[in-house]
């Protein structure tokens, strides 16, 4: 008989990964704090969390212990650590409504035993792939009762994705609400990896998916320059070559998401080691109110500078 081991611990990350983490976990604790009793204490917004990619709820971890200075063989201990979902259910004041996206079965029976755990915290899982998820979720009520940031909920969603399975579509989605901020994990070396030197060695399904990542087609002409010469036999040959770096990828992403939200962070960059930038996590909003921005880039202020390379405990390959 086959046995299902995909709900037993997901593996992934490192100290980027706690990095990461932390630094929602840390503004999802900003947004409720300072929404609470707005807009009115007789009726305050109902504060929603999405998770689009909930993963299980936890993460597994290797760690070696023992060696030389513990006087004893080395040996590696495995841990299950909170994850994204966890850390959300743990921020103080509460989200009212808590809603979790996972595509892969085990995980998601992962997640329906943490709700089932907490009836009382409003939670409610959703399996199937994330762009459609929050498609559903953002088209009925009460989300779709709301006008231009109008109405009684305000959001945050983490989008942490498997890779580029961001849609540009549920970012303007969400842009679109003017009622949830937004933190995304931009998947910078898995974009940087498929920008390959030479146009023509991206394939048509590699740029179909770039499409979506940018939103836009004209990422061929502004990451590719285009150049014509003659070959030996006087033939004209063209050629686009990338003329971006890693860092200008990040800039230009940056760029792109400026023209749906207002406000787009610096990000955050994370790190394999102390040199090789693996994600760049930014914080989105198109709030409406220009006293709800402020506050956001407050927050935003305060989790860069406590989680930012160069903080004390931001350390790499531990």
């Amino acid at each position: 008989m086959s046995v299902d081991r995909s709900d037993q611990g997901h593996r992934f990350g490192g100290a980027w990964t706690e990095v990461k983490l932390d630094a929602v976990s840390d503004y999802c604790q900003f947004f409720n704090t300072v929404l609470v009793g707005q807009p009115s204490p007789q009726r305050p917004f109902e504060r929603w969390y999405f998770d689009g990619f909930a993963g299980s709820g936890t993460r597994r971890v290797e760690r070696a212990t023992g060696g030389l200075l513990e006087g004893r063989p080395v040996e590696i201990e495995t841990h299950d650590l909170a994850g994204s979902v966890l850390k959300a259910l743990e921020v103080d004041p509460p989200f009212h409504k808590l809603a979790f996206v996972e595509g892969n079965r085990g995980r998601f029976r992962s997640l329906e035993a943490i709700r089932d755990a907490n009836p009382e915290r409003g939670i409610v899982c959703y399996r199937g792939d994330a762009n459609e998820k929050l498609k559903e979720i953002f088209s009925t009520s009460p989300w779709s009762d709301q006008t231009q940031g109008r109405g009684s909920c305000r959001g945050l969603c983490f989008l942490d994705p498997y890779g580029m399975n961001v849609d540009w579509a549920t970012l303007k989605l969400l842009a679109d609400t003017r009622a949830v901020d937004v933190w995304y994990l931009f998947p910078l070396e898995a974009v940087s990896r498929q920008l390959a030197g030479s146009l023509d060695r991206v394939d048509q399904h590699k740029q179909r998916r770039l499409n979506e990542v940018f939103g836009t087609t004209t990422w061929r002409d502004d990451l590719y320059k285009v150049e014509t010469t003659q070959d030996l036999f006087a033939e004209t040959v063209t050629t686009s070559t990338r003329q971006f770096d890693r860092g200008q990828i990040e800039r230009y992403a940056q760029e792109r998401l400026r023209t749906i939200f207002g406000e787009v962070s610096e990000p955050l960059p994370l790190l394999r080691d102390s040199s090789r930038q693996l994600f760049s996590l930014f914080c989105l909003s198109n709030s409406a109110s220009p006293a709800a921005v402020g506050l956001i880039r407050k927050g935003v202020t305060w989790v860069l500078k406590k989680h930012g390379p160069g903080a004390s405990h931001h350390k790499f390959g531990r």
